[in-house]
């Protein structure tokens, strides 16, 4: 069984020529990863001059090529970096540090994702093809049909389900209801300014018939009273009040 041929412009056909390595980018990388190979022994400077010469050779090389190199460029130069800072020692020589075998898990699952990717799109698979109807979709299912019941019975559901419903209190606005004694402190604060006041401006002040009402019976407790003289001088005409000054021990014995 014959191998594809290897695509020239992929990143895999490209072949780096190191002092200390030769071989593909990605097998450089993981050379350094499992120590196998001294990042200090690489120089970044030549490993980027060759992919440029081999890119220019190629007459450009593709977008996704590029952006390979690019990450594995940059996971060489996080590696650079770390070689060239003092790190505190590690309790167990044996031991990869956590951290650098996060990333490695990382790094080979994203890559195993994109070649995954990759094969989709080569396939044609998740793509769709550009015509007037678009993305087929699903015909909505249908509504639930209810089960055969009768008129009745389903009338009688409904009467215990209204049942159970709470209803809401009506708010009914009731009319503030002025008391006789109110009144008559009323009657009284009018008159004391003056000695002459006429029904009519009572009746004028107050709110409704109900008041009116309640304005007349004052005025007749008042004139039982003695407090006040009333006196009409056509019939169904207005009426005049006047404040009558009693002595306060004969105004005590008539209350």
């Amino acid at each position: 069984m014959s191998t594809p041929p290897t695509d020239p412009g992929s990143l895999t056909s490209y072949q780096l020529r190191l002092p200390s390595f030769e071989g593909p980018l990605d097998v450089l990388l993981r050379l350094i990863e499992r120590s196998q190979l001294s990042i200090t022994d690489v120089s970044l400077v030549t490993v980027t001059d060759q992919f440029l010469r081999h890119a220019e050779n190629l007459g450009g090389a593709p977008p996704e090529t590029i952006a390979e190199f690019a990450t594995v460029g940059a996971r060489l130069v996080l590696l650079k970096s770390r070689s060239l800072l003092p790190r505190p020692p590690l309790p167990d020589e044996g031991e990869e540090p956590e951290e650098l075998i996060r990333q490695l898990i990382e790094y080979h699952t994203v890559k195993a994702a994109a070649q995954r990717l990759a094969s989709w799109d080569a396939s044609g698979r998740g793509a769709f093809a550009p015509s007037g109807n678009g993305v087929v979709t699903p015909a909505p299912a249908a509504p639930p049909r209810l089960a055969a019941q009768q008129a009745t019975a389903l009338a009688r559901a409904l009467r215990r389900r209204l049942a159970l419903v709470p209803i809401a209190p009506e708010a009914i606005p009731v009319r503030r209801v002025v008391s006789l004694r109110e009144m008559v402190e009323r009657v009284l604060d009018a008159l004391a300014g003056t000695r002459n006041l006429r029904f009519s401006t009572v009746a004028a002040g107050c709110d409704g018939r109900n008041e009116v009402l309640t304005a007349f019976l004052a005025m007749l407790v008042l004139v039982r009273r003695r407090v006040v003289d009333a006196e009409q001088e056509t019939l169904f005409g207005d009426i005049a009040l006047r404040k009558v000054a009693v002595p306060a021990a004969h105004e005590s014995a008539a209350d």
